[in-house]
């Protein structure tokens, strides 16, 4: 079955793929796979994702206007410069492993206890998101912008090249490990050597 066939989609696999349905008004996905799907600047305005997974799939510069993402997982996804902060906010949430997210924006998204493990954050931007108990692990958050961010819980314990100010962003009971202190002080001058 082709993806043009219904608006409603449910437990189907979809390989190898570089379209979704345009002009279709909430086309919806229920626990689908997308497997080396190449979607590159494609424009996915009005369709909802619940339960899905997206494995190998580029996914840059897509365009996610007014879609829903109820516990989406991205793995091994190249999702350079995606912009998240034009998603529908109810019951919105991604976890993310092994996936470049250079430059995407989850600006003012409730993504709590959100999982990003072994991915690229260069350049990301989580203003005012609220990521309370989310976990970084093992990632990269050079130059990620934290303002006015909800991390009360979270954890970077294993990330790392972040840049987080403690009197701009919420960090109650927030795991850090003595090597990320670095990103916490570099904002008063501080100078910490091994």
């Amino acid at each position: 079955m082709s993806v043009e066939e219904s608006i409603y989609h449910i437990n189907q696999t979809f390989e190898k793929i570089s379209f979704l349905p345009k002009g279709l008004k909430e086309t919806q996905f229920d626990e689908c796979n997308f497997k080396n799907c190449d979607f590159t600047e494609a424009d996915f305005y009005g369709c909802d994702f619940t339960k899905c997974n997206f494995d190998n799939c580029n996914l840059s510069m897509v365009k996610f206007g007014a879609i829903g993402f109820d516990g989406v997982k991205f793995i091994n996804c190249k999702m350079v410069g995606v912009d998240f902060s034009n998603t529908k906010d109810f019951l919105f949430g991604v976890d993310f492993s092994n996936c470049v997210l250079d430059y995407a924006a989850f600006m003012r998204k409730k993504n709590k206890k959100s999982k990003f493990k072994d991915c690229s954050l260069k350049g990301a931007d989580f203003s005012e998101a609220d990521l309370s108990e989310a976990k970084f692990e093992n990632c990269d958050l050079n130059t990620a912008v934290f303002m006015r961010t909800n991390l009360n819980s979270a954890n970077f314990t294993s990330s790392y090249n972040f840049t987080i100010d403690p009197e701009k962003n919420q960090l109650r009971k927030a795991k850090f490990s003595s090597n990320g202190l670095i990103g916490l002080l570099s904002n008063y001058g501080i100078i910490v050597e091994n």
